[in-house]
């Protein structure tokens, strides 16, 4: 969640608004594939080369994002934030357009689509916030979610009996994540 709500009014806005988000990931077993997950709220994967859509999972019949509801895309303004969410395996900015409605940390956008992504180790994330340290590999578990490491967190697995399944060079998931969605490497 972003926080409260600041009760304004919903703007629609033509230039898009970048700001921060986080994601899981998923991919069949050679790394192809790769598709950005909401950690939260719809199932869905975000559309390469299309924009998200938000939705009310309410079913509420209002346009979305709407005032008095949780729905719609979500971002923070800034990224350390998403120390705090659920297993990310990428962070990086999103623009936002459509209507927005802006929130103490963040905004809930109508459209939006991915500007820069980085692969995280979600326990570097955890520990040192956006600036961890870079991943080494990525673990592909079962159902295709992908779960980055850094070499650190790597040995520690491993030193304490967590099962290997497919591991998979970060650097290449990566390049073809941000080949997918046509994007930049996000800092």
């Amino acid at each position: 969640m972003l926080g409260t709500l600041v009760r304004s009014e919903t703007n629609v806005v033509l230039e898009p608004i970048v700001a921060w988000r986080a994601w899981t990931l998923t991919g069949h077993r050679n790394g192809t594939g790769l598709r950005l997950r909401p950690i939260l709220g719809s199932p869905r994967p975000w559309p390469p080369l299309e924009p998200a859509r938000g939705t009310c999972r309410r079913r509420r019949l209002h346009p979305v994002p709407g005032m008095d509801c949780t729905c719609g895309l979500h971002a923070m303004h800034d990224p350390d934030p998403l120390r705090r969410a659920r297993n990310p395996a990428v962070i990086g900015t999103a623009a936002l357009w459509g209507r927005v409605v802006e929130h103490e940390y963040g905004y809930r956008g109508e459209f939006a689509y991915p500007q820069q992504l980085r692969l995280v180790c979600h326990l570097c994330l955890w520990r040192k916030g956006a600036a961890g340290d870079r991943c080494a590999v990525v673990i592909r578990l079962r159902g295709g979610r992908l779960v980055p490491l850094c070499a650190e967190h790597l040995e520690l697995s491993r030193r304490y009996g967590y099962p290997m399944p497919r591991l998979l060079p970060a650097r290449d998931i990566e390049q073809g994540l941000r080949s997918t969605y046509r994007v930049d490497a996000a800092p």
